[in-house]
């Protein structure tokens, strides 16, 4: 008895040392963990981003290139999206987000642990990550403040940023934030973008169904994107529409309908919307003023001066004439270029790099090697696509002859059982270029810097240099009436030489005949060589080239007299400005792009006013633009005529008929045409600017000045104007032939006509050795 109880007292001591050496060890693990665990709190709080960083927050936001109606023609980004206060939003596109991402999101206080568990659980039994617990507090924390990195470190410190976030913000203003934040395919950010990219609306006007479909993507943007996924994103939709349905947001008959409801996409338009030379301009030039940071995240509204019906009526012209010119000389089809082996390899692996992971679309256009030719068809090859090329079903002309290694441009047609299949592509091979402008304000209203923005981005309007010929004469005959000429001074239209910089050359009229005795006002209307050079002689070359910068003309003018018949290289833009010299009383108006840039405060961070520099003076402008309706009158620019406003203009075509120009204007309105092969090929004979440019420049002119008021051009004090003989520029006798000409107060001619003293020159050539026909331009 008391052995047994002696070994039960030493049984109870021996349990209480186990229960107090478990009760230490408990309290020790206890400490262990909570210093631990302190220390771990310790360490990722100290290392949290202030969550007020949200607050402060302003993210990428789209620049929006405006024409000068406050339409958008161009948008640049670095993330597409527009910011949008939430109650702009409707409520039931934010109920579909809630339903799809958080539906207790009013309820909980920044973390969900439900939704958490049962994602832990759901995504354990699939093995893989089926269901996401992320409340949209915590969404917006992760988007933001942290990596997207998965670990559990970041999972705390989202947690821990989230029960921040929600002390210092509203509910409102969180969903408000990822409504703006979240990314949803396409390159759209927010809802606002993807409203109009997928729907091309604003959006407030989405409807229940839209609002499903744009909700079921954060899961995944690629995955359930419309545009490449449909029964994806329906199904996406469907399930969101199930949980709104399920949340309360909407009635099973509001489900059911929408989930009927027939969904239209937005065609995809891509970044330039309107006019993309014009915009693709504005966009160098504002980027090189104020960085790309700037221009892409800063969400600015530039103002600009293009009009969009004027836009329209320019490309249309431009592409229609080239098309008419193409037609005349069979498309151009005998103009493909042909590689040398070495240089098909090399072209074939850059065109493979650029196409790998393209895929051919229906009617584009493509350049293309001519590998195999088989009767009337070819085997091509485009990048990494090798297909046949067939004679176009709609072109009764079918295949001209090609040759090995020819390099064409074609358009995918459609695939069949031997792999894809192209046509010729029938666009013409040449290029164009047409630039109009306000000549008063210097607002440039349309531009067009090519047949094709997507063939060819190079904006020939404002960075092809080519000889204007013939067009450049007004700025030599304005040079000469500052020099004491008149529109009546005569001079003799004659064979003669020059020694110029080592050569001898002899000018030649365009119809290789000369003309005699000829007044200024002629040989400027029917675009007389002859007379032209010899002017820039009588004046002295060293005079015109110090007074051709006047006209705002680039780069280094060259000393020789060539140079009268346009040898100097110009844009379009600058020979239009040029001009708009003539067309605004002397004055050389500063073009302008941009009227006004203003941030999303509304602050103005540029203005652009009209300013003007005095180049010439009034008098000298208006005698030639009298010169030059004479030109459209009766002269070379007669396909200009029939505006039903006074207009003037000059042609302009380079020796070989490389190039062919219409440069115009009425009291309104000033526009420039360019055309030609950008490797300098000949446009083929006859194909002059009065008759390849100036029909050009007409189509467009008709639709841009239809609705303006009728004008006349403005005469400016300290001109005097007398009857003369047209052919002799004395003053008419009576009985005589007479003209009315206006002259430069004092510079009127004094003599009566007299029969001529000079008899007219013969047509023959002169008896010197074979002159340097290096410039025979004309028209």
């Amino acid at each position: 008895m008391a052995y047994r109880h002696t070994r039960h007292r030493r049984r109870s001591r021996f349990a209480r040392r186990v229960r107090r050496a478990i009760v230490g060890a408990v309290v020790v693990g206890a400490a262990v963990v909570l210093a631990a665990g302190s220390i771990l709190y310790w360490e990722i709080t100290t290392s949290l981003p202030p969550s007020d960083t949200v607050i402060r927050y302003r993210p990428p936001v789209v620049t929006q290139i405006l024409a000068d109606d406050g339409t958008v023609i161009g948008e640049l980004y670095a993330e597409k999206r527009y910011l949008v206060s939430l109650d702009r939003i409707p409520r039931h596109v934010r109920e579909a987000f809630l339903a799809a991402e958080d539906d207790a999101f009013y309820r909980h206080k920044g973390v969900d642990l439900v939704s958490i568990s049962r994602a832990f659980v759901n995504n354990l039994v699939a093995g893989g990550r089926v269901q996401g617990g992320s409340t949209i507090t915590q969404q917006v924390v992760k988007s933001l403040l942290l990596t997207p990195k998965k670990s559990y470190e970041r999972k705390l410190k989202e947690i821990l940023l989230s029960m921040r976030l929600e002390r210092q913000l509203s509910k409102d203003e969180i969903l408000g934030l990822y409504l703006n934040h979240i990314y949803l395919g396409s390159s759209a950010y927010g809802v606002a973008a993807a409203a109009r990219e997928y729907f091309g609306k604003d959006v407030s006007e989405l409807n229940l169904a839209e609002a499903a479909l744009l909700a079921g993507l954060p899961q995944a943007p690629s995955r359930y994107s419309p545009f490449r996924h449909w029964p994806r994103a329906k199904a996406r939709q469907r399930y969101v529409l199930t949980r709104m349905y399920d949340a309360g947001f909407i009635t099973r008959e509001e489900r059911d309908a929408a989930l009927h409801r027939p969904l239209l996409l937005a065609s995809r338009k891509g970044n330039f919307l309107a006019a993309p030379h014009f915009v693709e301009h504005v966009r160098r030039m504002l980027e090189e003023r104020y960085g790309h940071t700037a221009l892409y995240e800063l969400g600015l509204r530039v103002h600009t001066t293009v009009n969009l019906a004027m836009q329209r009526a320019a490309e249309a012209a431009l592409r229609e004439g080239l098309d008419e010119l193409a037609a005349r000389h069979n498309g151009y089809r005998s103009m493909f270029r042909q590689l040398d082996p070495a240089a098909q390899e090399a072209y074939l692996l850059q065109q493979e790099q650029a196409l790998r992971e393209a895929v051919l679309e229906p009617s584009q256009g493509y350049e293309a090697i001519v590998t195999a030719v088989r009767g009337a068809s070819a085997r091509v090859q485009v990048g990494p696509f090798a297909g046949e090329l067939i004679p176009d079903p709609d072109d009764p002309r079918g295949l001209p002859t090609l040759q090995l290694n020819d390099l064409v441009r074609v358009r995918y047609l459609d695939v069949d059982q031997g792999g894809p299949r192209f046509v010729l592509d029938p666009t013409p091979p040449l290029e164009g270029a047409l630039i109009a402008l306000d000549p008063h304000t210097g607002h440039v209203k349309a531009m067009v810097g090519s047949y094709d923005f997507d063939r060819s981005q190079f904006n020939r309007a404002t960075q092809a240099k080519r000889q204007p010929g013939s067009a450049f004469k007004p700025l030599v005959y304005a040079a000469a009436l500052d020099r004491n000429f008149t529109p009546a001074s005569v001079i003799v239209d004659e064979p003669v030489f020059f020694h110029d910089h080592g050569r001898t050359w002899s000018p030649k009229n365009f119809e290789n005949r000369y003309f005699g005795p000829t007044t200024l006002r002629t040989a400027l209307t029917f675009s007389r060589n002859v007379v032209t050079v010899k002017l820039a002689d009588r004046i002295g070359i060293r005079y015109l080239v110090n007074y051709l910068p006047r006209f705002g003309l680039q780069g280094p003018l060259a000393r020789n007299l060539s140079i009268a018949l346009g040898s100097h290289e110009v844009t379009p833009l600058e020979l239009a400005v040029a001009y708009a010299t003539f067309a605004n009383n002397g004055s050389r108006p500063q073009p302008i792009f941009v009227t006004e840039i203003v941030t999303t405060q509304g602050q103005i961070i540029e203005q652009n006013q009209p300013e003007a520099v005095r180049a010439i003076p009034p008098p000298t402008a208006y005698l030639i633009t009298s010169m030059l309706q004479d030109v459209v009158s009766r002269g070379t620019g007669r396909r200009a005529l029939g505006l039903g406003q006074p207009t003037a203009g000059k042609t302009g075509t380079t020796n070989d008929l490389n190039d062919a120009w219409f440069v115009g204007y009425t009291p309104q309105l000033l526009a420039a045409v360019w055309v030609g092969f950008d490797n300098k090929q000949p446009l083929g004979d006859g194909e002059t600017g009065g008759r390849v440019a100036a029909p050009i420049w007409k189509a467009f002119m008709e639709q841009a000045v239809a609705n303006l008021p009728p004008a006349e051009f403005p005469i400016p004090d300290g001109l005097k104007c007398v009857n003369v003989d047209p052919a002799t520029g004395a003053r008419a006798v009576a009985g005589g032939a007479a003209r009315l000409e206006c002259f430069r107060a004092g510079t009127e001619p004094q003599v009566s006509a007299q029969p001529p003293a000079v008899q007219m020159a013969t047509h023959d050539e002169p008896k010197e050795p074979p002159a340097l026909d290096f410039l025979r331009n004309d028209f």
